[in-house]
């Protein structure tokens, strides 16, 4: 079993990957939650799993007073 993570580059969610080498898994793809960018491309070989851990905060931009 490898453990690691992985942040997505376009809105910074942060991701705990598993992956299990010892069985095959479904061929697919997993995009972020919150943004929908491709975070990656399964071929099939390992099971992998993908769980949300941090979210990003929000910040908005105050206007001029």
């Amino acid at each position: 079993m490898k453990k690691s993570d992985i942040i997505c580059p376009q809105c910074n969610a942060g991701y705990r990957r598993i992956e299990l080498v010892s069985i095959g898994g479904p061929r697919g793809e997993y995009r972020c939650l919150l943004c929908n960018h491709l975070l990656e491309v399964f071929d099939g070989s390992t099971e992998v799993a993908i769980r949300l851990t941090v979210q990003p905060e929000k910040t908005f931009e105050r206007g001029s007073e």
